[in-house]
């Protein structure tokens, strides 16, 4: 009897260490708070696959918020993820300006921010530890190289009009793809013009819409930049509806998705600017680890953006094993 009960005695020390060990390893692991624009979208479904691949790889506990595109929404968010008091915010802001007063109370309450993929204006930089993500200016101006050469490879040289399908409107990648394509063109080929500009907010069907309008608008185009290659993909559709062959066309994406590919592959699309969700994810997810465990991680880290063409679409994330 005095065996048995030394056994169960011990039975419940063991399962006493153990329970404590565990709760001790959960209260250890920084409590990370993702704020997230969508996940409707691929880039940003496959975005957080790529942070919670790494925050699991990292020991971080993680409670992620999403919000569709809504300014309103993601504001309410920001107080909800103080009045939890993570270690850590990462935000992914829906809107480059109206998302300043929400990074301004995360700074006041002494809680580490990552601003992750959409960099509001460097002005306000102080308010954040680290940014990472695409340099978006880069994105656009990588982009309008590409489309300069594309003009040279198709016998247009460097004059010609050229449209644009942008994000959703206000957007830091909108913004800044646009002004680093467009000032690109301005200093390296000034005869390439861009003459229309709309919104298809990432979206394949907005943007086949956008494009048919501006497809009829302005005659003899010749280059087509669309800031994503849903868009890139809504493009194409136009342009073969309208009787216009996607092959003549210099037509460059954003993304380097496996239907970017497809489409440079086919000779349908020129070019393609690549950008990992993955990565972006990843990147977002190891700096904040960083900051809650007390270190100092670079203040910018950009996500590389090499040009696919048909002869190296191997540079694109989708076709990396």
């Amino acid at each position: 009897m005095i065996i048995r009960n030394r056994i169960l005695a011990g039975v419940a020390l063991a399962t006493l260490l153990t329970t404590l060990s565990t709760a001790g390893s959960a209260a250890s692991q920084p409590h990370v708070t993702l704020l997230m624009p969508t996940q409707s979208v691929e880039y940003w479904a496959l975005y957080i696959k790529g942070f919670k691949k790494e925050a699991q790889a990292q020991g971080i506990n993680l409670d992620v918020k999403v919000t569709n595109y809504d300014a309103n929404e993601q504001a309410t968010q920001v107080e909800q993820a103080l009045a939890q008091k993570p270690d850590v915010i990462v935000l992914v802001p829906v809107d480059s300006s109206a998302m300043v007063p929400s990074i301004r109370k995360i700074d006041q309450a002494k809680i580490p921010l990552v601003i992750s993929n959409s960099m509001p204006d460097q002005k306000y930089s102080r308010y954040w530890k680290v940014f990472t993500g695409p340099n978006d200016i880069s994105n656009g101006q990588a982009a309008a190289k590409a489309m300069i050469q594309g003009f040279k490879d198709k016998g247009y040289g460097a004059s010609g009009k050229v449209i644009v399908i942008n994000g959703p409107m206000g957007t830091p990648p909108q913004l800044q793809r646009y002004q680093g394509f467009v000032d690109q063109l301005k200093k390296d080929a000034p005869g390439i013009q861009v003459v229309g500009a709309l919104p298809g907010d990432w979206d394949a069907v907005k943007a086949s819409a956008a494009a048919s309008a501006l497809f009829t608008q302005y005659k003899d185009v010749k280059g087509v930049y669309t800031e994503n290659d849903a868009q890139l993909r809504g493009t194409v559709t136009a342009a073969e509806r309208l009787g216009l062959d996607p092959s003549k066309l210099v037509l460059v994406g954003h993304g380097c998705d496996q239907s970017g590919v497809d489409l440079i592959n086919a000779g349908k699309a020129y070019a393609d600017v690549e950008q990992s969700p993955f990565d972006d994810g990843a990147y977002a997810a190891k700096a904040a680890k960083m900051l809650a465990t007390g270190g100092t991680p670079q203040a910018l880290q950009y996500l590389p953006n090499p040009i696919a063409t048909k002869a190296d679409v191997n540079v694109c994330y989708s076709q990396q094993k």
